[in-house]
């Protein structure tokens, strides 16, 4: 039952999204909401089945087996695809809820009517490639799943046919893409080659010598996914697309996968050598140096968080990097790092649109006064800029916290405190910068405009204002069982 729940969560958008490229107006509507509304519920329906039937435990499902290439397709439903599982759905539905009002004729910068379904589409096909990856037990699953999100993010960022659009729409394309080919080559060619089998189980037996190389083959991939140095620079200019679609790649689909990824490569491979600790320590201090240089000079709301997408996403490899030493609180620290973030940064973009919606512009310099002419809006900026910098009781500063339980790493080696020292820097420059933000937009002279918004804005703003607060609470007990699985940890 459990399995089958599963399949049909990536199933039926997947089935929407080809049915949607047919159609427009109040059907495109009504057949995408429809999707991302059943998408939810079945990934509920897991969930629900999960904790009362097989909590704690592992469920891995092979689909296809042959003798040559042991499994090629499968499912594994444990803590952390349910969890994630969870939130790309929840996040996802209230993300398009919003989005079918932000794709009206009434949104004032970006007035669409006509032509949404294309977008509606592409992104119900982001919504259930994203979920077939997070269940995926095979590296061709994950594979076909990886290509078909890229797919969707081009279909997305270039949707409104601009040519910054479509420069961006390739960027976003084509260097994940190149990860993937270094990434899953690499282990489907192991699978073929040496184990006989292309399942993430497989991963332990992997010889000593290959081990720590292919896991940095796999590391590239997550890297390009996730936009970490250096191959970082396609997520600002993703900022073309519209805002529903930013919301999903930032906070739960595009992003957050290349950390699923490595994280669930992780799980599986078993101890790494030292020297991988020092390398993915290195590279996530640089990930985590660029947005602290940029945010002071951003005036456009949208790049302002696409830097911040860039740090949080860093944040979550620092849990991974913890990881790789063996030490299971960074998996859970990472895991819990995206759950959270997911809720807070759809927040903030979410409000970076109604931004584009009610007043026609993303230029921070030319808001003002919000608390009197928007003041939901108001509140969930503040919330949203103050929670990115990791202060409490926003969901962030609770897996911000957790990442400090992995500093038993410094028994292996002192550089442990250089990633942390990054994260504690980030915080505040972002806060500084937040802070700034907050003191023009919210309190700032009220400006001399009419602005208008929608019940549907409105809604989705205090429902994720809600979630921002709860979601801990709400994740920590699966984020609590979620461990090693194959490595021998």
């Amino acid at each position: 039952m459990i399995g089958l729940l599963a399949m049909l969560t990536f199933t039926v958008p997947l089935l929407g999204g080809l049915v949607l490229f047919k159609l427009d107006e109040r059907k495109a509507d009504a057949v995408m909401l429809g999707s991302f509304f059943t998408a939810m519920l079945l990934q509920f329906g897991v969930l629900i089945e999960y904790l009362l039937h097989h909590n704690h435990g592992t469920v891995h499902i092979a689909y296809m087996t042959t003798e040559r290439l042991g499994e090629v397709y499968g499912i594994i439903i444990d803590p952390m695809s349910v969890l994630i599982g969870t939130v790309v759905a929840l996040a996802g539905f209230i993300f398009m809820f919003y989005g079918m009002e932000y794709m009206s004729e009434r949104n004032v910068g970006h007035p669409i009517g006509k032509g949404r379904g294309l977008f509606y589409a592409w992104m119900t096909l982001f919504e259930g490639a994203t979920l077939g990856f997070i269940y995926s037990s095979t590296f061709l699953g994950l594979l076909i799943f990886f290509e078909l999100m890229g797919l969707a993010c081009w279909g997305v960022v270039s949707y409104y046919g601009t040519k910054a659009g479509a420069r961006a729409g390739f960027k976003a394309f084509i260097i994940p893409n190149v990860g993937a080919m270094i990434g899953f080559y690499s282990a489907i060619y192991v699978g073929i080659t040496q184990l006989h089998d292309l399942s993430l189980f497989s991963l332990s037996h992997v010889s000593a010598s290959v081990k720590p190389w292919l896991f940095i083959a796999l590391l590239i991939a997550g890297y390009t996914k996730s936009a970490q140095f250096p191959t970082y620079s396609w997520i600002p200019d993703a900022m073309e697309a519209p805002t529903p679609a930013s919301a999903f790649l930032h906070g739960a689909a595009m992003v957050e996968m290349g950390v699923y990824l490595v994280a669930r490569v992780l799980q599986f491979i078993g101890p790494l050598p030292t020297w991988v600790f020092y390398f993915m320590a290195v590279m996530v201090s640089l990930t985590l140096l660029i947005p602290i240089l940029n945010y002071p000079v951003q005036n456009d709301a949208k790049r302002l968080l696409a830097y911040s997408t860039v740090a949080e996403a860093g944040i979550m490899f620092v849990g991974l990097t913890f990881a790789s030493l063996g030490l299971e609180v960074g998996l859970k620290a990472a895991m819990f790092q995206l759950t959270a973030h997911a809720f807070i940064k759809g927040l903030a973009f979410l409000t970076a649109g109604s931004f584009t919606y009610s007043l026609g512009t993303l230029d921070l310099r030319g808001i003002s006064g919000l608390k009197d002419i928007l003041p939901i809006n108001a509140l969930s900026w503040s919330v949203a800029l103050l929670g990115l910098a990791g202060l409490p009781p926003m969901a962030i500063a609770f897996s911000k916290a957790e990442l400090l339980m992995s500093l038993s790493a410094v028994k292996v080696t002192p550089m442990a405190w250089l990633p942390i020292l990054m994260v504690l820097t980030d915080s505040a420059v972002f806060l500084w910068v937040g802070v700034k933000w907050i003191t023009k937009n919210v309190f700032g002279k009220k400006i001399a405009v009419r602005a208008n918004t929608h019940p549907i804005i409105t809604a989705s703003l205090v429902l994720l204002l809600i979630l921002v607060f709860i979601v801990p609470y709400l994740a920590y007990p699966l984020v609590h069982e979620i461990g090693f699985l194959g490595g021998g940890h």
